[in-house]
């Protein structure tokens, strides 16, 4: 239970570090739906979505791994040219 709430802490960092921030703001909508299972492949009720993500704290690297794939962070070798061009068609 305390490892939970360790990588919570952790991810928060990570997201405050490397998060796509000017992403986070145009789709927030999209991450909303994201956290709450709320999409067509993963459909969940809050309660359920809440434990589900409570569960995925077990392994924060699977949590960074979804992120980074829907580009919600960065990639850690990324420059900021490589960002710029990220978020070019926002």
């Amino acid at each position: 239970m305390l490892k939970k709430f360790q990588n919570l802490l952790n991810l928060y960092k990570i997201i405050k570090a490397r998060g796509n921030h000017q992403l986070i703001r145009h789709s927030r909508r999209q991450l909303v739906d994201f956290i709450l299972c709320n999409n067509d492949l993963n459909r969940k009720s809050f309660i359920q979505a809440m434990i589900y993500w409570f569960n995925m704290l077990k392994g924060l690297d699977v949590i960074v791994w979804r992120l980074e794939t829907f580009g919600f962070l960065y990639s850690p070798i990324l420059n900021d040219e490589d960002k710029v061009k990220l978020n070019q068609y926002l």
